[in-house]
């Protein structure tokens, strides 16, 4: 067997290639609603057409589906605990729509995060400002005291300063 026969060989293979080949009772010609004799040979060249068409397709299907499952990476999941917010966010920048938490609530404890240092301010911390020394500036006896003396307008003072 040389090669042009070999050619011609697989040409005609594959051109009488028949992928729907009926049964033996496929070929009754008594349908039973309709008595019309069907041509064998067209039968068989709607089957030859069928099958060069079914082929390519299942073909091109094939490679189309590898080609996706080769080029498109596998989905990896990876679980990070302990996650800080630092993290998070360049997480939700790089991966926001894939982003998953597996926890029930996204939260984050603000004692983590946050930190409060309370410093008062010195006039706000002075004895000034306290209980004892503003019920001094409103004392009942404050006529006792002379003009010049602090006690006596200090009320007034503060309400027109703050009023």
């Amino acid at each position: 067997m040389n090669i042009k026969e070999l050619i011609r060989w697989f040409r005609e293979y594959v051109y009488y290639y028949n992928l729907f080949i009926p049964e033996e009772n496929d070929y009754d010609d008594d349908d039973g609603e309709n008595n019309t004799r069907k041509d064998p040979r067209i039968i068989l060249k709607h089957q030859l057409y069928a099958t060069r068409l079914y082929v390519p397709l299942l073909i091109m299907t094939v490679y189309i589906v590898t080609f996706i499952v080769v080029i498109i990476p596998p989905t990896q999941q990876i679980s990070i605990s302990n996650i800080t917010p630092l993290l998070f966010n360049q997480l939700y920048r790089d991966h926001g729509e894939t982003l998953s938490c597996s926890c029930s609530s996204i939260n984050i404890p603000y004692k983590s995060f946050v930190i409060n240092t309370i410093s008062f301010h010195p006039v706000c911390s002075s004895v000034f400002v306290s209980k004892e020394w503003i019920q001094a500036l409103y004392s009942p006896y404050v006529s006792a005291f002379l003009v010049m003396d602090f006690r006596k307008t200090a009320s007034s003072q503060v309400s027109k300063s703050f009023g």
